[in-house]
């Protein structure tokens, strides 16, 4: 009589528990979820900057470019300037390839925060649900449990 009751105890803090920590993994899971969400959101308007910035590199670059070179145009420093127009296109080529580097470093690593994002998912679709079957588990036993001390206060009255 003494150990079951001892038993039942056990079970109820273990099930206790289990309720406990599932609660918090399922916090957490919805903590990380967010921040990954936040992280993508961030990281995504990153990207759209570098394409802009690209952009713009490629453009007044390019111009420049053109306008050091022409024979006819501007008037003074920019005049016919092939040297110039030279270091204009040196500089441009070597920006847009540091922002080619940036924008594959930023898809690199929105793929690894996407690889978070499917782990998190992975533990919420496979963990979280093996703890709630181990306390269904739990609650049988200490079911079992209470119809056995039930049956073995009939007895011992009988």
């Amino acid at each position: 009589m003494q150990l079951s009751a001892e038993l039942e105890n056990k079970m109820n803090k273990l099930l206790n528990n289990l309720r406990q920590n599932r609660f918090k993994l399922e916090q957490l899971l919805t903590t990380l979820q967010l921040q990954q969400q936040t992280l993508m959101e961030g990281l995504q308007k990153l990207m759209d900057e570098q394409l802009i910035l690209q952009e713009g590199i490629t453009g007044n670059l390019s111009g420049f470019e053109e306008k050091a070179g022409a024979s006819q145009g501007l008037q003074g420093l920019f005049h016919g300037n092939p040297l110039l127009k030279q270091e204009i296109m040196q500089k441009r080529v070597a920006m847009e390839q540091n922002v080619q580097k940036m924008r594959e470093q930023s898809f690199a690593l929105q793929q690894k925060i996407q690889m978070v994002g499917k782990s998190i998912q992975d533990v919420a679709q496979y963990i979280s649900p093996e703890i709630l079957q181990e306390e269904r588990y739990a609650e049988e036993i200490l079911e079992d449990l209470g119809k056995h001390r039930g049956a073995a206060l009939v007895l011992t009255q009988e």
